[in-house]
């Protein structure tokens, strides 16, 4: 059985799968990405927010809104921590293009960042985007009020939603992970690398924050996700103690008998890869993703892939 048979390979977990783009995402797996559960799930509030648990007169903005938007003074003054991670499912009910760009974004951009991380540390990376977004939006709010640096002076009531600062974070991954891929962008008509992309949406962001327009507070957000996607593509291992609530990760070890240290190294271009070794990559790859790979296992796996042609 050559490499390309093994089921890593047919799977979701980092390994032949397209880094191109979300075009072959439905067909990745049998099952789901986590990418396709965020965009459902982000679909799925939605809907239900507007349609289900439409404004009422005890519920002005609606039920789901009043529970999970995110305000300084829920959050911080009230103590409602858990609006830091509720906002990146909520979006905008008057808007269909606010929730549908986002996902549109997501579908096109996650699959790249998720194939390298692998599917734990992808969630948690996401997740952090978009908190580190909210905690911008507060940070400048505040800075707002009590000093003369006015960025940003939305109010304590004044709510923030939207996955966009996942997003962000995202696209400023992929600009890590393959910096010369070209995209061609929908509006305008233009092919651009995506390191350029990336940088450009950062750029624009921070422009229009300085200028204060009125959305002022989401560029803040969209800034913040950027500057995690930024700092958590370069230092991955730090996403291991994400959902540490659950276990000790550190603790964690790879099923399988270790190699024996006294074992003769692998000659390239040889018969001398062993299926149980290339295994053992793959099974690392499916839980933590490429990045967890060392030089010398990622050139194992090259070996084995050139062999298995």
């Amino acid at each position: 059985m050559g490499i390309q048979d093994r089921d890593y390979n047919r799977s979701s977990y980092g390994i032949g799968a397209s880094q191109g783009g979300g075009r072959r995402v439905f067909m990745r797996s049998p099952g789901w990405s986590i990418t396709i559960w965020l965009i459902v799930i982000n679909i799925a509030i939605h809907l239900l927010a507007v349609v289900v648990f439409a404004p009422t007169s005890n519920h002005p903005n609606g039920l789901l809104y009043g529970l999970g938007q995110l305000t300084i003074f829920d959050a911080f003054q009230r103590l409602e921590v858990w609006r830091l991670v509720t906002f990146q499912f909520l979006h905008d009910p008057n808007s269909l293009m606010h929730v549908g760009f986002n996902m549109f974004g997501l579908w096109i951009f996650g699959p790249m960042v998720e194939d390298y991380l692998g599917r734990k540390k992808y969630l948690a990376f996401y997740l952090m985007c978009g908190l580190s977004g909210g905690m911008l939006f507060a940070i400048l709010n505040v800075l707002g009020r009590y000093t003369p640096l006015n960025l940003l002076s939305d109010g304590f009531h004044t709510p923030l939603i939207g996955a966009s600062a996942g997003v962000f974070g995202v696209i400023m991954a992929c600009a890590y992970v393959s910096p010369t891929t070209v995209i061609r962008l929908l509006f305008p008509p233009i092919s651009l690398k995506m390191r350029t992309l990336a940088y450009g949406y950062v750029g624009l962001a921070a422009f229009n924050l300085l200028i204060g327009t009125h959305n002022a507070g989401g560029e803040a957000a969209h800034i913040g996700g950027a500057i995690a996607g930024y700092f958590f593509i370069r230092n991955s291992h730090l996403l291991m103690d994400f959902f540490d609530i659950f276990g000790d990760s550190r603790q964690s070890k790879p099923k399988g008998k270790r190699r024996s240290k006294r074992s003769k190294p692998m000659k390239p271009g040889t018969d001398a890869i062993e299926a149980s070794e290339i295994d053992r990559i793959l099974d690392k790859v499916s839980r933590e993703g490429l990045a967890s790979l060392s030089e010398k296992e990622k050139k194992t796996l090259a070996q084995a892939s050139k062999r298995d042609d």
